[in-house]
């Protein structure tokens, strides 16, 4: 199967790579719909995430179908449409950015989709919104009817204040440290930080490449102030199609 690869600093790229088996009787082997690039990813690309060794298969959040599972797994079962977590509930990150995954512990790692639901728009619920209720609402302590300022309008930011119900939502360019976010909160308010601080970037939320323009994508989503990127989507065939 083809699957996104790391080569090394400045190195990710397409690769044939073995198909999945199931190793363990809680296992499920899904085929990859839909599979987004996190922020994550960039940085590993630069060599920033020395655990990340070359060889590793990248990815931690996509919705897909199943194929196959061990003879432990209870709620899914081959054909069902799944989201994938973000986190297996072992701890151990996947690799989702390739045509088939496995899935540990998948009775708490897939969950299943209804079929109206758009697989691009299921995809956000992997990571991005979990990540955004963590650091917005439970980090942050945003309330119903607060004014919540988000530093920074990627798709984790501006989730995390919409999640949270404000009254008032201020979406402000990235600042430069962290400091400068701090002094913009009132007395007895909060701060949950996320991410890097540098420079702004006009962002949109449409880009959908076919998983075999991996690279690409990856070139697009890194160089979010030029091309507009706030996410992108990869999926197996068109990447037009549900």
């Amino acid at each position: 199967m083809r699957a996104a690869v790391f080569q090394g600093p400045g190195k990710i790229s397409g690769r044939d790579v073995p198909d999945p088996d199931v190793d363990d009787p809680g296992d499920a082997i899904v085929g990859v719909d839909v599979v987004t690039v996190c922020g994550t990813e960039p940085h590993i690309r630069k060599g920033e995430v020395p655990e990340v060794s070359p060889g590793r298969v990248l990815g931690h959040e996509a919705v897909g179908t199943v194929v196959e599972t061990g003879r432990d797994v209870r709620p899914v079962r081959p054909g069902d449409r799944v989201l994938i977590s973000r986190v297996s509930a072992c701890g151990v990150v996947g690799g989702t950015q390739a045509e088939c995954v496995r899935v540990p512990f998948a009775d708490l790692s897939v969950h299943p989709l209804p079929n109206v639901v758009d697989s691009v728009e299921a995809v956000l619920p992997a990571d991005i919104c979990p990540t955004a209720h963590e650091v917005g609402v439970l980090n942050g302590g945003a309330r119903p009817g607060d004014t919540v300022v988000v530093v920074g309008g990627g798709p984790v930011g501006l989730a995390a204040a919409c999640l949270s119900s404000p009254g008032r939502i201020i979406a402000v360019d990235l600042a430069e440290s962290f400091e400068t976010c701090a002094r913009m909160v009132r007395p007895g308010g909060r701060v949950a930080g996320i991410g890097l601080h540098g420079k702004p970037a006009s962002l949109h939320l449409d880009d959908r490449f076919a998983l075999e323009r991996m690279e690409e994508a990856y070139d697009v989503f890194g160089r979010a102030a030029d091309t507009g990127a706030v996410e992108v989507a990869l999926r197996t065939g068109s990447p037009d199609a549900r």
